[in-house]
């Protein structure tokens, strides 16, 4: 079994994934004999209004011969046509990133991903293509409802399994695609990316702005720096840790992990302060996150990690600041956006803001 690349063909859009294409695919990893093919493909929109950085689309199969071992639906994801969010994804290499998980890191992680089919990029542009298991007898969660209590203590044990992984190991190798988060690339266009967000926040979210988050705000920028400095990389991160990229396996009681256009290094509890300040309505945050804190301790320290839990947690704090980022840039794609990615934007930002003053992160923040 393997995964198919650029010498399948690289479909240049969604219409090119047609029956000859997906027959290639199939063939070259391993689920489709050279006796059977595809026959019929019909195409849907797939969680249109959930993805910022890509396009999915469900592909539904019908087969000629025997195709016991192919799959009935798969999802296929391609560069988004939002120029804003292409840019952002272009600068850091997003794409190039989740093609390199699927097709070298997936099998490490400690926990389970979807398969993938296809995974390729055309030369010399960030146009790719991923063809990927549709997990459709797992159960998703929900970002517009969030997290409840069982589904976060799932969420950062799983999560810790990965961390303890590679904290450790020697990451000089896969830093080249997956940046640390203190890269000076970060330190250069993180920058931009907040300023390019921030006014429109202020616009259209100001009814959720504190003063303080206000003033905050307007010194990001020239926080990041800061934040650099204390992003030490020690083990391989999610990055985009939440809600929309987590689903749960009733039957096996594990959780699916996908999307992995952020994943870089980083320090452990990043994506712990991640997930927990963008993916958890506060009042689940409020009454929860002590307890989630020490469950993501105890099964990091399962796996035989060696570490600093007063460094991690001040870590875990500071994150939830730097959190803000993440709904903030977002407003940058406004009025592009449809409602539902609007709600969502403002969404992630009621939480990012309670969460950083539950823990009160500003406080570990540079005087001005």
């Amino acid at each position: 079994m393997g995964v198919a690349g650029i010498e399948v063909g690289m479909p240049s859009s969604i219409e090119e994934v047609d029956a000859g294409w997906l027959t290639k695919v199939f063939r070259a990893s391993g689920d489709l004999s050279d006796s059977a093919s595809v026959a019929s493909v019909e195409l849907e929109p797939f969680a249109v209004g959930l993805g910022f950085l890509s396009l999915l689309h469900r592909a539904s199969m019908t087969y000629e011969g025997d195709a016991d071992t192919a799959p009935d639906t798969v999802i296929v994801k391609m560069i988004t046509d939002l120029e804003v969010q292409k840019g952002i994804a272009e600068a850091l290499l997003f794409y190039q990133r989740e093609l390199r998980f699927y097709t070298e890191l997936a099998p490490n992680v400690g926990y389970r991903s979807p398969k993938a089919y296809a995974a390729m990029m055309a030369e010399g542009s960030s146009d790719f293509v991923l063809v990927l298991e549709e997990l459709s007898t797992v159960r998703g969660l929900d970002q517009a409802v969030g997290v409840n209590a069982a589904d976060a203590a799932l969420s950062v044990e799983t999560m810790a399994k990965m961390h303890g992984t590679f904290m450790g190991q020697d990451l000089s190798d896969i830093e080249t695609t997956f940046l640390p988060i203190n890269n000076p690339v970060y330190a250069a266009v993180l920058p931009q990316i907040f300023a390019s967000g921030w006014p429109g926040c202020k616009e259209h979210a100001a009814d959720l702005l504190t003063p303080e988050i206000v003033a905050y705000g307007d010194r990001f920028a020239d926080l990041v720096p800061f934040f650099m400095d204390q992003m030490a990389a020690t083990t391989l991160i999610h990055g985009d840790w939440r809600a929309d990229n987590l689903m749960v396996d009733d039957a096996t009681g594990e959780m699916v992990i996908i999307d992995y256009q952020i994943m870089g290094t980083g320090p452990a509890t990043y994506d712990l302060g991640y997930f927990m300040s963008q993916s958890l309505d506060p009042e689940v945050h409020n009454a929860e996150a002590a307890s989630l804190v020490d469950r993501y301790f105890d099964a990091l320290t399962a796996t035989g990690a060696e570490f600093d839990r007063d460094e991690l947690t001040r870590i875990y704090r500071l994150t939830n600041a730097w959190g803000l980022i993440y709904p903030v840039s977002t407003f940058a794609g406004w009025d592009e956006f449809p409602e539902i990615m609007q709600d969502t934007a403002r969404r992630m930002l009621r939480r990012s803001i309670s969460a950083i003053e539950h823990t009160s992160a500003l406080e570990l923040l540079p005087n001005q």
